[in-house]
């Protein structure tokens, strides 16, 4: 078995029979669970159904027992109140019977059951007939003869229907325990077949588990012992390789930082140099004469805020003016009040006098109004006023600024100089940058050469990897699909891909530097930054496993 499912069987089909295994278990339990939920469910509709019948067959007694104390309470009480709540009870005692009759006729499923309840039906029409006759009597004070009646007749017909109706409860009461051990028998027997069902299902499921398991970890193993080995020598190789690799890529990124330092450095220097002076010189005249308009500004801003102080108190005063005015205004306008009261004291003799009195009144009251809306003007003006003051004091504020910036521009000045200092020393630099460069260069080329040999090694690394990733993709894809894959790949398209990259480029990259220090002379700054190598290029492209090794990502490859 084990071999079988080794040698003969995929890996998706291994994986697919487990799970299916265990999926058609779970089918069956399924199953089998909702067919035991449904047999339970009728059994306990079953017996909900006889406990219903029960209670109708409790309400008829209990009608008719309600009638019979009502019969008795007739007899011993006469007394037209009692009777009459009497006769109610008795008419809510029928009316009680007829539907839990008419209910359990409609829920009784045998002609037998159907005979009982007609039976039940005939006595209870019986007893309506007797107490029909027993309410007639009592009401015609005859209680002598209601009393033999109820004895004789009523007694037994009622007996005889308690007796019929807890022969049908009896009944009922078995057939719901009937039911209810029905269904409990069904869920023991349920639990058990589950139980027996999971058990089964854990056996089957471990069993796979294991079979399934150690057919993939067994051959996986060997195989990963074998790739570790391969590792471990493609590992030492890369090594070598990445080490050569490592110095190779220290020295193009000296060699770049020396060109590039060069480059700009002889540009840099002769353009900043002339630069630098021109500069200078426009500072020194900018901040020579940014200072001299600073100073006059500030001056001519300070005359400006005294003026508009001097005009901010004078309207001041005149505001002080016009209240004195408005208050002659007032007291005109009281003396004008006062003449013209003494005028109406005068009668006619001072009928003239009012006139004129009231003439001044009015002028009282123009002065009052002209004086009024010559102060809101003169308000107006001194908030105008001061905003004035504030704007000017912001503007005096920025022609300071404007002087510190102007002291700014001197620092600056001497920062330049500084700085044509720093370029005589760069070009000094120049000629040494450039032996470095010849050095470097020279270094890279042995390096290329250690590392084109070391490519070897890894090819032949390479080679033996791809035997093993070939027993990999057979394990997972099965013998037939292996060997497609492996007839669709050129024999030796990976040793030929490999021999390009590592040996055939460094070749290259030799032949490239040693040109390189020929033409450098002859190319400009631009075009001489355009040859270095970017420092963020991948010097190898890193392989992933999935490329090589064909997974079963889908469903349609198990």
């Amino acid at each position: 078995m084990m071999q079988f499912i080794q040698h003969k069987m995929k890996l998706g089909t291994r994986i697919q029979m487990g799970f299916g295994s265990l999926v058609i278990l779970f089918i069956i339990m399924s199953v089998f669970a909702l067919y035991s939920v449904n047999s339970i469910n009728r059994q306990m509709q079953a017996a909900n159904t006889y406990a219903i019948k029960i209670n109708l067959c409790n309400n008829m007694q209990k009608a008719i027992l309600t009638t019979s104390r009502s019969i008795r309470g007739m007899l011993i009480f006469t007394d037209e109140s009692n009777m009459r709540n009497d006769e109610q009870n008795i008419q809510k005692a029928h009316n009680q019977f007829d539907q839990s009759m008419t209910t359990a006729k409609n829920m009784a499923l045998t002609q037998a059951r159907q005979e009982k309840l007609n039976q039940i039906q005939n006595l209870n029409d019986q007893i309506r007939a007797l107490v029909d006759q027993i309410r007639e009597l009592t009401r015609t004070n005859h209680n002598a003869e209601a009393k033999v009646l109820v004895s004789d007749k009523f007694a037994p017909l009622m007996n005889e229907l308690i007796a019929q109706t807890d022969g049908i409860i009896k009944e009922y009461e078995q057939a719901t325990k009937e039911a209810m051990e029905n269904a409990d028998g069904t869920v023991h027997m349920t639990l058990l077949a589950l139980i027996v069902l999971v058990g089964a299902g854990l056996a089957i499921g471990g069993g796979l588990a294991y079979f399934i398991t150690r057919s993939i970890t067994l051959p996986m193993n060997s195989i990963a012992s074998r790739i570790s080995e391969g590792a471990g020598q493609v590992a030492a190789a890369s090594g070598q390789l990445s080490a050569s690799a490592q110095q190779l890529s220290q020295g193009s990124t000296e060699q770049a930082a020396a060109i590039e330092e060069t480059s700009s450095t002889l540009q840099e220097s002769a353009s900043m140099m002339e630069q630098n002076l021109t500069n200078t010189k426009q500072a020194a005249g900018l901040s020579g004469n940014a200072k001299q308009s600073a100073d006059k500004g500030n001056v001519e801003m300070q005359e400006m805020l005294d003026s508009i102080r001097e005009i901010k108190d004078s309207s001041g005063q005149i505001a002080k003016i016009i209240k004195v005015i408005d208050d002659i205004a007032f007291q005109t306008n009281i003396l004008a009040l006062n003449a013209a009261i003494e005028a109406a004291r005068a009668g006619e003799a001072g009928m003239g006098f009012a006139v004129v009195a009231e003439e001044v009144r009015n002028l009282a009251g123009r002065s009052a109004q002209a004086a009024k809306d010559t102060t809101a003007i003169i308000e107006a003006n001194i908030e105008l006023s001061a905003n004035g003051v504030a704007v000017a004091e912001k503007v005096r504020q920025a022609l300071d600024e404007i002087t510190g910036q102007s002291k700014k521009v001197s620092e600056l000045m001497d920062e330049i100089t500084a700085a044509s200092q720093e370029q005589v020393q760069g070009i000094d630099q120049v000629t040494k940058a450039m032996i470095q460069v010849e050095t470097v260069t020279q270094q890279n080329a042995a390096n290329a050469e250690e590392s084109a040999s070391a490519s070897e090694e890894l090819n032949a690394q390479a080679e033996n990897m791809r035997k093993i990733v070939l027993e990999l993709s057979t394990l997972v894809n099965g013998t037939k699909a292996a060997i497609q894959a492996e007839m669709e790949q050129a024999g030796h398209s990976l040793h030929h891909l490999t021999h390009q990259s590592y040996g055939g480029r460094i070749n290259q990259g030799v032949e490239a530097i040693g040109a390189l220090k020929h033409e450098k002379t002859q190319l400009q700054p631009a075009q001489q930054h355009e040859l270095l190598p970017d420092k963020k290029t991948k010097k190898t492209q890193v392989v992933s496993p999935e490329d090589v090794i064909p997974l079963e990502k889908d469903p349609h490859q198990f």
